[in-house]
């Protein structure tokens, strides 16, 4: 009996070590001193999953182009003896590496690669933009989360008189200014000039000796759902007297239910109802098609 509590504990010691490792197929199959026939192996392993991506830009602002806005996926592991390993994102590094003689080349022509993509059929549950210009528009989108919004943007640009577009909010958070804030030079001058509402939250901008935490308090750390509750009035006013629609797109670890909850004390504070029933109406407004969301994990 001590031998098999022996055996089990020692295999969960080495299934902890794996997934804290994450080690690519062939250490693994190194580690294990395995050699399985070729054929078998491929047999074996899955198919590598798709990754769908949400274009930055509309074929109204680029005939003929697509542009992706691409998080370049990038860790650090430990294995058992305490070395440390990058590994790095299949897609997202497969792009640089393709996209690096064009972006050097500066967007030549000669330089240009050619990638397979798919598209897939619509479903019904992408994000769109309200049928009306004039429908008010309240757009969340940290960090990569932005493409879509980029493409908003530019359709409503292209497509529209500026007499007839309603309001636009766009809440863009990311770690600091100067390493990436996504089409800064874009948005900047669109708020500048009256055509967005933009509220930027950066959340590695604040001196260290003032950020963090403290008692379980965030101090000088800032994110877009702090921004919509400082807004909370105007969101409100917007999203539920105006027949606004309210988009998120980004993380869904942690961000998406954030800001979740900060909409629901929005709504709770603006229609003094209790917590459930602000949960009911955003319920509602998703429903509707007018809270819509876009996340992944």
């Amino acid at each position: 009996a001590q031998a098999a509590g022996g055996d089990a504990a020692a295999a969960r010691a080495a299934h902890a070590s794996l997934v804290r490792e994450r080690p690519p197929l062939l250490q693994l199959l190194r580690q294990l001193a395995s050699r399985p026939p070729l054929m078998e192996l491929l047999d074996a392993l899955p198919p590598l999953a798709p990754r769908w991506y949400s274009l930055a830009s509309s074929p109204l602002a680029s005939p003929g182009r697509a542009h992706l806005c691409v998080s370049i996926a990038a860790y650090t592991a430990t294995d058992a003896a305490g070395t440390r390993h990058l590994r790095r994102g299949v897609a997202s590094h497969f792009l640089e590496r393709t996209a690096a003689p064009l972006l050097k080349a500066g967007g030549a022509e000669e330089a240009a690669a050619a990638v397979p993509v798919f598209w897939r059929e619509p479903s019904g549950h992408e994000l769109r933009l309200p049928p009306s210009p004039a429908t008010p528009v309240v757009v969340i989108g940290p960090g990569t989360g932005l493409a879509p919004f980029r493409a908003f943007l530019q359709h409503r640009r292209f497509a529209h008189a500026r007499k007839r577009l309603g309001p636009c909010v766009v809440y863009f958070g990311c770690r600091s200014r100067a390493d990436d804030f996504l089409y800064g030079e874009e948005l900047e001058p669109m708020h500048a000039a009256g055509a967005i509402t933009l509220r930027t939250a950066f959340s590695r901008e604040a001196p260290p000796a003032t950020a963090g935490y403290w008692r379980g308090l965030r101090l000088n750390v800032d994110y877009v759902q702090d921004l919509l509750e400082e807004d909370g009035q105007r969101v409100a006013q917007l999203l539920l007297e105006q027949a606004g629609h309210l988009y998120v797109c980004g993380d869904g670890q942690s961000m998406a239910s954030d800001v979740h909850a900060a909409l629901r004390r929005i709504v709770e504070a603006h229609l003094s109802v209790s917590p459930a029933e602000a949960e009911e109406r955003l319920q509602g407004l998703a429903q509707e098609g007018r809270y819509c969301r876009e996340i992944w994990n």
